[in-house]
């Protein structure tokens, strides 16, 4: 099939017998006023970051077939028009069983309160976003005075 490159005789016109490209025949179908058409442009508009038709390309860890509710981590690339690739990351991340190593006890605007494993707190100052405001010594007396709110409720056994 050769593709003609004359903009006077086109493919599949009268004058010319020589077959039509399959992207040229749906891209005049997909600009028609049929129900197909319509439906596709209405699919387009509701879910607009969805590519009907592709060839998707899956590289993981394991073989075989994903089980149904599984999530994998990782990246889609875009190799050609209709052919994507999704890469699975090699790091072996459990999220659900990360148990976190120094809990917050109290989470403040300003600061927040940590407990160790041997059961000790500290406090750790959140990082403000400095402005006209809120000023390095605004951040301290606010800083100071939640302090002062926090010592006073693990006195009375917060």
């Amino acid at each position: 099939m050769k593709k003609v490159l004359n903009p006077d005789r086109q493919a599949g016109s009268e004058r010319n017998q020589e077959p039509r490209l399959v992207g040229d025949i749906l891209a005049e179908m997909l600009q028609s006023n049929s129900p197909l058409a319509s439906g596709y442009r209405q699919h387009q508009q509701v879910y607009p970051n969805t590519e009907p038709g592709v060839d998707l390309k899956l590289l993981t860890r394991q073989p075989g077939r994903i089980p149904l509710g599984s999530y994998l981590d990782g990246a889609i690339t875009r190799d050609a028009d209709d052919h994507f690739l999704f890469i699975e990351n090699a790091t072996y991340k459990k999220r659900n069983d990360v148990q976190q190593r120094n809990p917050h006890v109290y989470e403040g605007v300003y600061i927040n309160i940590n407990r160790k494993p041997d059961g000790t707190i500290y406090p750790t100052f959140c990082r403000p976003q400095f402005n006209e405001r809120l000023t390095f010594a605004e951040f301290c007396r606010r800083a100071a005075d939640e302090l002062t709110q926090v010592a006073s409720g693990f006195a009375y056994g917060l």
